[in-house]
C-alpha cells in the first residue's frame, strides 16, 4: 500500500506547528528556545539516549516532543535540531501493560494447540519457509481487472476467524472475494518439497474459504493510521490438516514479550500490482505506538521475486527512530503476521504480535520504517468479535 498520513509524515516538520526550520550554517532552534544544530537524528546524542531512555511502546507524549525537534530532512532521512543538552523525559511518561485477557468469557475460544514451532527449522534471513512451517498463514482474494489476485494476507484465529489489517477489507477498489489457507507455492496446483532423503514430502490440498462477516475495528483511521486490524468470519476450515494450523495470540506471559527475534512471513504483495517480490536481509525493528501501530525498521530488497513463502529473521529492537538506509523490505504481506517465538501452554509457539498494517512504495528508504498494529491491545476486541 501506498503511505499516506504514515509515521514517517508525522515525524516531519512539515506535520509539525511550532518548529523552529534552520538559521544559518545548519544553527536552529530547540522547542525551548536554546540554540542547537540540524542534524540527523541517528547523529544526535541527547535525542538517541532520550529514545532510548523513553518507555515502551513510545507515548504520544514522546512521539510529540521528537516531532517538536523536527528540522528537516536530509534526502529522506529525518533531522533534529539537536540540543547540547540533555532532553528530558516526561515524568508522566509511560503507558499501561497490554490487557490481561485470561478471564474474558470468550478466552476459551482461543485454541490451546497453536503456533506449532519446529525447533528443528533454523529461521534464516529471508530463506524460502518451509513447506508446512507456518500453517497459520492466510490469503486474501480480490476481484481486479486482471482477474482475482492477492492482495493481503492474514491468519488463522481459530477455525472461524482470520485476523488481518482494516485497511485490507475497507474501502475497496478491488472487491473482496475470499480467504485461501493452507497455501504455500501461489504457482504450484501441488505442494511439495524435496527431503534430505531424496524422497517427496506433499501438502494436503489447500482450502478456499468464503467470507461471512467482515469486522474492521470500529475505530480504524486511516488518515492517520489508527486500529488497522480486522477480522474475517470465514466458513469452517478444517484445521486437522497439518498446513492449516492456528496461530497463537499474545496471552498470559506473553502479551509482555520482548520483540527480539520476530519473524515476518508473507510472500511480499507489493502496491503497485501487487506483484509477488521478495528481500533477502538482515533487520532491524523497533516498537512505537501503544493501541496503535507499532514502528518497526525493516531492510532493502534485493530484487529477487517468489511465489513461495517466505520468512524474515526480525532481532532485537532498538529504539532507533525511522528507517535505516538499506534496511527496509517488503517481505511481509499487508495483514500478515509478524511473530515471536515463546513459551506459552507449556511448550515453545508462534505468538504473533503484530499485523502488518503500511509501509513505503519503495523498499530501503531511510526514515521511512514499516508500520505493524500491536495485537496486545486488541485482544479483548479480539475476545468479543470472534464470540459475537
Amino acid at each position: 500500500m501506498q503511505w499516506t498520513n504514515t509515521e514517517s509524515q508525522r515525524l516531519s516538520p512539515d506535520a509539525v506547528s511550532g518548529v523552529q526550520w534552520v538559521t544559518d550554517d545548519e544553527g536552529c532552534r530547540t522547542p525551548d528556545g536554546g540554540v542547537g544544530d540540524c542534524i540527523q537524528v541517528k547523529q544526535c546524542q541527547p535525542m538517541v539516549d532520550f529514545l532510548q531512555n523513553a518507555p515502551k511502546p513510545f507515548s504520544s507524549e514522546t512521539k510529540n516532543k521528537l516531532r517538536s525537534y523536527s528540522c528537516g530532512y536530509e534526502g529522506t532521512i529525518v533531522k533534529v535540531c539537536c540540543p547540547d543538552t540533555p532532553i528530558a523525559t516526561y515524568a508522566g511518561d509511560n503507558t499501561p501493560p497490554p490487557p490481561d485477557v485470561s478471564t474474558h468469557r470468550n478466552f476459551g475460544l482461543l485454541p490451546k494447540d497453536c503456533g506449532y514451532l519446529s525447533l528443528g527449522d533454523k529461521i534464516t534471513n529471508g530463506e524460502d519457509a518451509s513447506l508446512n512451517e507456518f500453517p497459520w498463514m492466510a490469503l486474501l482474494s480480490y476481484r481486479t481487472g486482471r482477474g482475482t489476485e492477492f492482495l493481503c494476507g492474514g491468519s488463522i484465529v481459530n477455525e472461524k476467524w482470520i485476523l488481518t489489517a482494516a485497511h485490507c477489507v475497507t474501502n475497496l477498489k478491488n472487491p473482496l472475494l475470499g480467504v485461501r489457507v493452507g497455501e504455500y507455492d501461489i504457482k504450484s496446483v501441488r505442494d511439495c518439497e524435496s527431503l534430505p532423503n531424496g524422497e517427496e514430502k506433499c501438502a494436503p490440498p489447500l482450502q478456499n474459504l468464503a467470507i461471512e462477516e467482515i469486522r474492521p475495528h470500529p475505530q480504524f483511521n486511516v488518515s492517520v493510521i489508527s486500529d488497522d486490524i480486522a477480522l474475517l468470519k470465514v466458513t469452517r476450515m478444517n484445521l486437522s490438516v497439518e498446513n492449516v494450523r492456528p496461530v497463537c495470540l499474545p496471552i498470559g506471559a506473553t502479551r509482555n514479550d520482548e520483540f527480539t527475534n520476530s519473524v515476518v512471513t508473507g510472500w511480499g504483495l507489493l502496491s503497485p500490482g501487487f506483484h509477488l517480490s521478495i528481500s533477502y536481509y538482515e533487520v532491524i525493528a523497533y516498537v512505537d505506538v501503544f493501541g496503535t501501530p507499532c514502528t518497526l525498521n525493516r531492510p532493502s530488497v534485493s530484487g529477487q521475486t517468489s511465489n513461495i513463502l517466505q520468512r524474515v529473521n526480525l532481532p532485537t529492537i532498538t529504539s532507533a527512530p525511522g528507517g535505516r538506509e538499506g534496511k527496509d523490505s517488503c517481505p511481509g504481506d499487508s495483514g500478515g503476521p509478524l511473530q515471536v517465538a515463546s513459551f506459552l501452554n507449556e511448550d515453545t509457539r508462534y505468538v504473533q504480535h503484530g499485523v502488518v498494517s503500511f509501509g513505503p512504495r519503495h523498499c530501503g528508504l531511510e526514515g521511512f520504517p514499516g508500520v505493524y498494529t500491536r495485537v496486545a491491545y486488541y485482544m479483548d476486541w479480539i475476545l468479543d468479535t470472534i464470540g459475537s
